[in-house]
C-alpha cells in the first residue's frame, strides 16, 4: 500500500476549486492501493466532507494538525484540546488592531481547535508581524494560501501525521508528502517522511519556511498534484 499525505488548498485545488481531474486522479490512485490523506488547515467539518466523498479517502487531518477526521467516527484530538473561546477573544483583539482589520473565515462554525481569518491576498511580510503579536500573547500563528490561523499549540501538520501513521501501522518513510505554503512546513522536515514535494508556489514563501521540500514542481496548485499522481500511476503500471 502507498500513501500520499497532501495539503488541500493550493495543492489539490486550483483557484479554490477541486477539479474533476484531481478527483479522478485520487480515485485512480486508490484503485492501485495508494491512499490519499488530506492534511489541511481547513475546518474539521470541511475535512469531513472530503473524507466522506473523495474516492478512496478514508481519513484526514484538519486544522493544521489539531484533529483526525474519519467518517462516522468521533473526532480524534492530535493536539491538546484548547479553550477555543479564549483563543478567539485574543485573536479578535489582535485582528481588530490591524490597519486593515482581519475578517473571520466563513468556516469558523465548523472549527473545533483554532480560529482562522481570511488571508485576503496579504503578503507573507504583512502576516509575519501578526505571528509576533500572537506569540507575545501566548498564541501561535501560521498561514496557508487562504487563511491566517491562530492556535494554542504550535501548528505542525507533520507531527500530527506521524501520530496518525504510527497508529495505523504505516511506515513514515513510505509516505510522500505535498504542500504549497508556510503551514505545510511540518510535512517537509527532513527525515520525517519519504519524498516531499512542493508546488511551484513554495518558492514564493521560502523566506518564511524553516523547512523546504526535497522537490519542487514546475506547476502550480492542482496541476502539480496531477504531475505527482501521474508519476505514481506510471510507476505502478497504470
Amino acid at each position: 500500500m502507498g500513501f500520499v499525505a497532501t495539503d488541500v488548498d493550493g495543492t489539490l485545488t486550483t483557484a479554490g476549486v477541486l477539479t474533476a481531474a484531481v478527483v479522478e486522479a485520487i480515485g485512480a490512485l486508490a484503485a492501485l492501493d495508494v491512499e490519499v490523506l488530506p492534511v489541511s488547515g481547513r475546518a474539521a467539518g470541511e475535512v469531513l466532507g472530503l473524507v466522506r466523498y473523495l474516492p478512496g479517502v478514508r481519513r484526514g487531518i484538519a486544522e493544521n494538525g489539531q484533529v483526525l477526521v474519519e467518517a462516522d467516527r468521533a473526532l480524534t484530538w492530535l493536539a491538546a484540546p484548547p479553550d477555543r473561546a479564549a483563543i478567539e477573544a485574543v485573536a479578535r483583539e489582535i485582528a481588530a488592531g490591524q490597519g486593515d482589520p482581519l475578517v473571520l473565515a466563513p468556516d469558523w462554525f465548523c472549527r473545533v481547535g483554532d480560529v482562522a481569518f481570511e488571508r485576503a491576498g496579504r503578503p507573507d511580510s504583512a502576516i509575519a508581524p501578526l505571528a509576533e503579536a500572537a506569540s507575545q500573547r501566548g498564541l501561535h500563528v501560521v498561514w496557508s494560501s487562504v487563511h491566517i490561523h491562530f492556535s494554542a499549540s504550535p501548528p505542525d501538520k507533520g507531527a500530527a501525521l506521524m501520530k496518525v501513521l504510527d497508529s495505523i501501522g504505516i511506515a513514515r518513510r513510505s509516505v510522500l508528502t505535498m504542500g504549497d505554503a508556510p503551514n505545510d512546513v511540518g510535512l517537509f522536515v527532513h527525515g520525517r517522511f519519504g519524498p516531499s514535494v512542493g508546488t511551484h508556489d513554495v518558492r514564493a514563501h521560502s523566506a518564511y519556511m524553516t523547512s523546504l521540500p526535497a522537490f519542487v514542481c514546475a506547476e502550480r496548485e492542482g496541476a502539480a498534484f496531477l504531475t505527482v499522481a501521474r508519476a505514481l500511476l506510471s510507476s505502478r503500471g497504470a
